[in-house]
């Protein structure tokens, strides 16, 4: 049950099958909240603070559009788009998929038609926007095969002829982007490597299960967009009359800055039926999605973005230090990202965990502000090769962190290894990792006081935890790989901290393996982490873990530990990332 080990190559290429970053699929639950509210700071009866106003100045959320220029330009290029003073723009969708879009405007506004004359809006009243007639985009889709850095060209070489010695023919896709920061160049480029075939879904996913069947893993799925979606957009007033056909774009701006309510927003896509009305401030387009429906954007300053994220990712009442580290991290991640995801989406970022939690104003708190603006501009660096950290997290590591490519099989990243969170007297004794299960079974058990484990108002069970399945419990969750009645369960390789990188199911009809750690907690009922062991007793299959998340990167419970005992939040940035180091880009 102890972790195999494969050859570089091959962890390199094949281990991206699992969870490359693919558009909407890959590296979902890359950042994870914290589980559980911290105490507010002054006491459950402090008086809340008043919020500041908003970041950046009012007119510099987005820069005006030269003549020619076409405002689904910005939407589709997957690029950074920079205000007044250098400050970084994003934007991010808000709902997509709709039949209607719905929103007020908190002051007088302008409503900007694609194709048509630009209408003038009232404070607080409600309008729609509709499809009247669309066609989705037309896409194609390539089998992942893996990813090589921009510029290695031995690597490249060695995967063609790997790839060529199993009869695989490889396309090569540029993603990612480059832009210059107040004298800094951030490149996040990389070359994702494609199985060339004839571009329908049904050939990616017929080579992909071939590809496990003969391989023991499965790829992703790439989505590429040939012919962006097209349409006409209707707008309503709220006694339904029509205003304006829009050419597919529709983009709201309102006077000052005071932003708009925009209503029936999901609180978390796909989780469930519930929805709310949320407040924005910045821009607001509403085109035609991939899917031929409605999407609602958001184009918002990076600082503005950051004060809806910071809250929504981390308790309010943490140490301010902690709160400060989360802001840093998330301003790192949201660069990292850019021109990475969402391929076939006219929006660089999403607002739920698969990039990172926004709901907004309503998040928004004077503390989280206050972190917001002591850490303006600053992002996180590697100590040895300079490069933009994609400083990612998860909410608690259960004492020992995780390597970013076991979690989702990209490029190893010098500064996200990983290693144990406990204080240096007890670090020592857990060097060298945990992939040994009987070592792994020592760890958790012994259970030593990480740092999350330490923070006040850490639910304790989600440092350490045991989860049971019955017999028929377990048949049931393993019942969609057709392996029958389970018979046995065998971890069959473990990243540093311990965290299963595949499992084996053996059943009474047959074996199934399971590769990637988040597959693998989905498969066994959403389990918290998957560093566990497990075992048979009483009759039940006994999983006993630790943590809650993917382990990668800054653990947030952690960092809150750590603020409580002192640490600023440089200290606790190096702790987490490998020695990187904070620098003002903006």
């Amino acid at each position: 049950m102890n972790a195999r080990p494969r050859p570089l190559l091959v962890a390199a290429l094949t281990a991206a099958l699992l969870s490359a970053p693919a558009p909407r699929e890959a590296r979902a639950a890359e950042a994870e909240p914290a589980a559980a509210p911290a105490p507010p700071v002054g006491g459950q009866d402090a008086p809340p603070a008043p919020i500041p106003p908003p970041l950046p100045p009012p007119g510099s959320i987005l820069p005006p559009l030269g003549p020619g220029d076409d405002p689904l330009d910005l939407l589709w290029a997957h690029r950074l788009n920079f205000a007044a003073g250098g400050a970084p723009l994003v934007t991010i969708r808000l709902l997509e998929g709709q039949d209607r879009v719905e929103f007020r405007p908190r002051d007088h506004a302008s409503l900007a038609v694609r194709g048509g004359s630009p209408l003038h809006l009232a404070a607080g009243h409600r309008f729609e926007v509709r499809v009247v007639e669309a066609l989705p985009a037309a896409v194609v889709h390539h089998p992942l095969l893996g990813e090589v850095a921009l510029g290695d060209r031995a690597g490249l070489e060695r995967a063609r002829a790997l790839w060529a010695s199993r009869g695989v023919k490889l396309r090569e896709r540029l993603v990612g982007s480059v832009f210059g920061i107040a004298g800094r160049v951030i490149d996040n480029r990389r070359t994702l490597l494609l199985a060339e075939g004839d571009g329908s879904e049904r050939w990616a996913r017929e080579f992909a299960e071939r590809a496990f069947a003969e391989q023991g893993v499965r790829p992703a799925i790439l989505d590429d967009v040939v012919t962006r979606p097209s349409g006409t957009l209707e707008v309503l007033d709220e006694a339904g009359q029509r205003l304006a056909l829009a050419d597919q774009l529709v983009e709201l701006e309102v006077e000052g800055d005071r932003g708009f309510v925009l209503s029936r927003v999901e609180q978390e896509r796909g989780k469930g039926p519930g929805r709310e009305d949320r407040a924005y401030r910045g821009r607001l387009f509403v085109t035609v999605d991939a899917s031929g429906r409605l999407a609602a954007v958001h184009g918002v300053a990076l600082e503005e973005l950051l004060r809806g994220l910071v809250p929504s990712e981390m308790p309010a009442g943490s140490p301010l230090e902690a709160l400060k580290a989360q802001a840093v991290t998330a301003r790192s991640n949201v660069l990292a990202q850019i021109g990475t995801r969402h391929l076939t989406d006219p929006w660089v970022l999403c607002s739920e965990v698969h990039c990172q939690a926004y709901r907004g104003e309503a998040a928004q708190t004077a503390r989280t502000d206050e972190a917001v603006r002591a850490t303006h501009g600053e992002a996180l660096f590697g100590r040895a090769d300079r490069a933009l950290v994609d400083a990612v997290y998860s909410a608690v590591c259960g004492g020992h962190g995780e390597d970013n490519d076991a979690v989702w099989g990209n490029l190893p990243s010098a500064s996200l290894r990983g290693r144990p969170d406990l204080p240096a007297a007890e670090a020592d004794r857990w060097r060298g990792g945990l992939r040994d299960e009987a070592r792994l079974r020592a760890f958790l058990d012994g259970a030593p006081r990480g740092w999350c484990a330490r923070a006040r108002g850490i639910s304790q069970k989600r440092y350490r935890w045991e989860r049971r399945f019955t017999r028929a419990e377990l048949d049931r969750l393993a019942a969609p790989l057709g392996v029958g009645p389970v018979r046995a369960l065998e971890v069959g390789a473990r990243g540093v901290s311990g965290r299963a990188l595949s499992l084996r199911i053996e059943g009474e009809r047959g074996a199934a393996t399971v590769q990637g750690e988040l597959k693998i907690r989905r498969l066994l009922g959403n389990l918290m982490s998957a560093m566990f062991t497990v075992g048979w007793s009483g009759g039940e299959w006994v999983f006993r873990g630790g943590g809650w998340g993917h382990g990668a990167g800054m653990c947030q419970w952690g960092a809150v530990g750590r603020a409580e005992a002192g640490q600023g939040y440089r200290e606790i940035l190096r702790a987490y990332y490998s020695g990187a180091e904070v620098a003002r880009i903006y």
